[in-house]
């Protein structure tokens, strides 16, 4: 009698980062990324980074390690390339030798067990508590960030609208913050374009009133996004499957927002589609957002290689997305700090570990809630 052959659900099967059609003038030198299952670690803010200036300790090699998996996409929580690009407390940077050295041993690491890692690169604009810059001089009316001096909630000070010169260096930041993280040993860079950070604030309309070559028009609001992307595909040197950008198109946190989200990020995510990226990565909208839908789905078809979508998803609902083709990957939060071992459950089926939102962002002793999740086989 042959024997049943087991189904794998496609959240579990391979996939090739980089463009499904690759223009022909394109040649890259670098291996394309073979990732083995498409379970990848969503970008996770857990300001630790207490050595030095924005340092990481051997407890983030610890972290990141523990959730590596052989073929398996993490990214990296978001790194300042720059410090005026820091909007909280501990969070690390990729603008110095000591942080180069400390990224080393995390990306050392995580391919020790046969893992991908994505360093996410952002600057917060006007998230900052001070001294911040942004699209426009349009400030935050409800949202706190928290002060560095004393580490109490408070609200940011208004923005400065950058100057074009200051556009120039930040675009320059990103680049040799791609650089630097090549030297840090990690596969490849994720912009940071979302969740209302300072590319996300020229991109939506409710925060860039902007008249000159970056603001008006949705191609002008585009731009930097353009002129950062190009930045990091040039210091990748031409690679463009090794950089990714992420976006929020329905994003309504720290109060953005943009007055035609279908349009404006219809067109972004076709101009991403001519770079022959590596992916695109989309923050779904709440489950209790009402608005039109704006989504992963909406976009998938404009883009010209693997997306991955983000948004509170257990295993039911990856396995039913991969399947019904809405997105190729799927990105876990909450759920990848509590489980390390995380894919594996998922694939068994196994009981997933409870979070606890209170050491979510930082713990006295940097472990507690940090590297002391249990993996099933301790339990």
């Amino acid at each position: 009698m042959a024997e049943q052959q087991q189904t794998v659900e496609k959240l579990f099967t391979p996939l090739t980062l980089g463009p499904f059609q690759q223009d022909e003038s394109v040649n890259f030198k670098l291996p394309r990324i073979q990732l083995e299952h498409r379970v990848v670690m969503a970008p996770l803010t857990r300001c630790r980074a207490v050595e030095g200036e924005c340092v990481l300790t051997q407890h983030a090699v610890n972290y990141y390690q523990q959730r590596a998996s052989k073929g398996g996409l993490l990214i990296s929580e978001a790194t300042q390339v720059h410090k005026q690009g820091q909007g909280y407390p501990n969070t690390p940077g990729i603008y110095s030798n000591e942080q180069i050295e400390a990224w080393k041993k995390v990306t050392e690491a995580v391919h020790s067990k046969g893992g991908v890692i994505a360093l996410q690169l952002w600057h917060v604009g006007r998230i900052r508590y001070r001294d911040s810059i942004s699209s426009s001089d349009i400030g935050l009316e409800t949202t706190e960030t928290t002060s560095f001096e004393t580490f109490q909630n408070v609200k940011p000070e208004k923005p400065k609208a950058a100057t074009i010169e200051e556009i120039k260096e930040v675009i320059q930041l990103f680049g040799k913050a791609t650089k630097n993280a090549i030297e840090a040993g990690f596969d490849m860079v994720e912009i940071h374009a979302a969740n209302g950070y300072l590319i996300n604030q020229f991109i939506d309309d409710s925060v860039n009133k902007r008249t000159d070559e970056y603001g008006g028009s949705v191609e002008n609001r585009l731009r930097l996004l353009k002129e950062v992307v190009e930045e990091c595909v040039k210091a990748f040197n031409g690679e463009s499957h090794r950089v990714a950008v992420r976006l929020s198109p329905n994003g309504k946190i720290h109060e953005m927002g943009d007055s035609d989200p279908l349009t404006t990020y219809g067109e972004a995510v076709k101009l991403l589609s001519k770079y022959n990226l590596g992916y695109v990565h989309f923050v779904e909208p709440r489950f209790d957002d009402l608005s039109p839908a704006v989504n992963t789905e909406t976009f998938k078809a404009l883009f010209n290689g693997p997306v991955i979508s983000a948004g509170g998803y257990n295993r039911e609902s990856a396995i039913k997305a991969v399947e019904n083709g809405n997105a190729d990957l799927i990105a876990f939060g909450r759920y990848f700090i509590s489980t390390p071992d995380l894919v594996r459950r998922l694939k068994e089926n196994l009981k997933l570990n409870d979070y606890n939102r209170d050491t979510f962002y930082y713990s006295p002793d940097l472990v507690t809630g940090y590297t002391d999740y249990k993996f099933y086989d301790e339990l």
